[in-house]
């Protein structure tokens, strides 16, 4: 899974990681929804320059979670460093959520699966920020035993993937119009998900 590569970053305190996570926050909404107000939240970047590349990113991070290849736990779990990669990606998460949060209660029916999917996925991005504070926050609403992060992290792919065709779903059913990430993508043109493969051979052969 390729991380987003762009110098508007250098003129911020975010991270690659932190904007992967910002970006799939918005992959999260069941309500579509114009990339100006996902993009708010992020108090540090030029809205003008980064809508394109962020709008170009969000595309192919869709690409991957329509075909389950999107895989957070390879990514961020592995390596040197990777609890504070990890963590930025969750406060990224977290920093865009609350502005598609709201979006969830206007869906007429969740699946119980997609409901506890969804409560483990944000648990996840909340202890993976700061663990023992959520612990903290969880037992004082009577929670004796909270999970761990590290009884969640094997899970994590399969929350975020589900949770993400939950929200698709959502828009379809609300007829929402939602974002279409091969409208300009020609059938031999390199696929958007980055696998190096000509679209028809890749994502595109999915669509038939």
């Amino acid at each position: 899974m390729k991380l987003i590569e762009t110098e508007l970053l250098s003129l911020t305190d975010y991270t690659a990681e932190f904007i992967e996570g910002a970006v799939l926050a918005a992959n999260m909404n069941p309500k579509a929804m114009a990339a100006q107000t996902w993009i708010a939240p992020l108090l540090e970047l030029d809205k003008q320059q980064a809508e394109s590349e962020l709008t170009r990113h969000y595309e192919q991070q869709y690409a991957l979670l329509m075909s389950c290849q999107y895989e957070c736990v390879t990514t961020f779990c592995s390596g040197e460093n990777q609890s504070e990669r990890l963590a930025d990606f969750a406060e990224g998460f977290m920093t865009v959520w609350p502005v598609i949060e709201p979006n969830w209660s206007q869906v007429d029916t969740l699946a119980d699966g997609t409901v506890r999917m969804l409560q483990a996925l944000l648990t996840s991005m909340m202890l993976a920020i700061d663990e023992e504070t959520t612990h903290e926050q969880m037992q004082q609403t009577g929670i004796t035993e909270p999970p761990k992060l590290a009884s969640l992290l094997p899970q994590l792919d399969l929350m975020i993937n589900e949770v993400a065709k939950a929200a698709d779903d959502a828009q379809q059913g609300m007829k929402a119009q939602s974002v279409n990430p091969y409208k300009d993508v020609g059938r031999n043109d390199p696929c958007v998900c980055g696998s190096g493969k000509k679209f028809k051979q890749c994502c595109g052969a999915r669509l038939h």
